[in-house]
C-alpha cells in the first residue's frame, strides 16, 4: 500500500491527475502532498484541501514522486536532487512532455531509478482520460499495477511496450481534447448563427459528441459504421460530408495531427 504520494507541479495535467484520482477513490487527499514554485497554483492545491510543501526537500522522500512540471524545468530539478532521488529510491511517475525516459536516466547519471513515462490528457479532472504509459525494467509487477490502477480511475489506460509509440498517442489523445473542443466550438457557432440561444448550442454539440464516442465504445460500433447508419443516401448528413470531404477535412485532420507527432518526436531527440 502506498501511504506518501508528491506531486511537483500543480498545473492543468498535474492537478486533473490527482483530482481525477481522488475523485475515484484511487488516492487519499492524506496522503498526497504537492510542492509548486508558483504560489497562486499552491493557493488552488489549498483549497482543494491538499496539503501543500512549503519546499522540495519536504516530499522528495515520498514512496511516489508525480513529475508534472515544465519539460524546460525538469533538467535542473533532477540534478540538483539527484543525490536525494537516489538515496530514497521512489517511482518517479513522468506526465512531462517529449521527454523520454532514457533523457530523465540520463540527467540522474544513468542511476537505476524506477521510471514510468504517462501521456494523460486533461480529461482527468472528470474521470474521462485516455492515457498511456510506459515503464522501464526497474518498476516492479505491484508498482505497475499502481500505475495503471490510478490512470485506470481517471478514465481508460494502456501500457505500451515501446516508448516510441507515446509519440503517436501524444498527437491523438495527448491534443486530441482540443481537437474535439475545437469541432464542438465550431458547431456551437453554427447553431448560434442559425438562431438558437449558447447555452442550447453547447450541450447540443457536446452531448453530440460524448454520445458518438459512447457509441463507439460502449456501442461495439467502428467509426466507419456509425457514419454509414447516420449518413443516409441524399439527407442531410451526406451533404455536409459531401462539403467536408470536397474542401480537403480529411486531409487536413491527416496532416495536422501529423505535425503534432512529429513536433512530439523532435522533442524527445532534443
Amino acid at each position: 500500500m502506498i501511504s506518501k504520494i508528491g506531486l511537483i507541479g500543480y498545473g492543468k495535467m498535474g492537478s486533473s491527475l490527482l483530482i481525477g484520482g481522488i475523485k475515484s477513490g484511487i488516492l487519499k487527499k492524506e496522503s498526497i502532498k504537492v510542492y509548486d514554485i508558483d504560489r497562486s497554483r499552491a493557493i488552488s492545491a489549498e483549497k482543494y484541501g491538499l496539503r501543500v510543501a512549503n519546499s522540495l526537500g519536504e516530499i522528495l522522500d515520498s514512496e511516489v514522486l508525480i513529475l508534472a512540471v515544465k519539460p524546460k524545468d525538469l533538467p535542473e530539478l533532477l540534478e540538483k536532487n539527484r543525490g536525494t532521488l537516489v538515496e530514497k529510491y521512489p517511482l518517479l511517475i513522468s506526465i512531462v512532455a517529449g521527454i523520454s525516459v532514457q533523457r530523465i536516466l540520463s540527467l540522474l547519471e544513468g542511476a537505476p531509478l524506477k521510471v514510468v513515462r504517462v501521456i494523460p490528457n486533461i480529461a482527468a479532472a472528470v474521470n474521462e482520460a485516455m492515457s498511456a504509459f510506459y515503464a522501464n525494467e526497474f518498476v516492479s509487477k505491484e508498482e505497475l499495477a499502481f500505475v495503471n490502477s490510478l490512470l485506470s480511475g481517471v478514465g481508460k489506460s494502456v501500457i505500451v511496450e515501446n516508448e516510441g509509440d507515446l509519440d503517436t498517442i501524444t498527437g491523438i489523445s495527448g491534443s486530441g481534447p482540443a481537437y474535439f473542443a475545437l469541432m464542438i466550438n465550431i458547431l456551437e457557432n453554427v447553431a448560434i448563427e442559425n438562431g438558437l440561444r449558447e447555452d442550447l448550442a453547447r450541450v447540443i454539440a457536446a452531448q453530440t459528441c460524448r454520445g458518438t464516442a459512447s457509441m463507439i465504445l460502449d456501442g461495439g460500433h467502428s467509426s466507419i459504421e456509425l457514419i454509414k447508419m447516420v449518413a443516409s443516401p441524399g439527407g442531410t448528413t451526406q451533404e455536409a460530408l459531401r462539403v467536408m470531404e470536397d474542401r480537403g477535412f480529411s486531409k487536413i485532420v491527416l496532416e495536422a495531427v501529423a505535425a503534432a507527432i512529429a513536433k512530439s518526436r523532435a522533442m524527445n531527440r532534443s
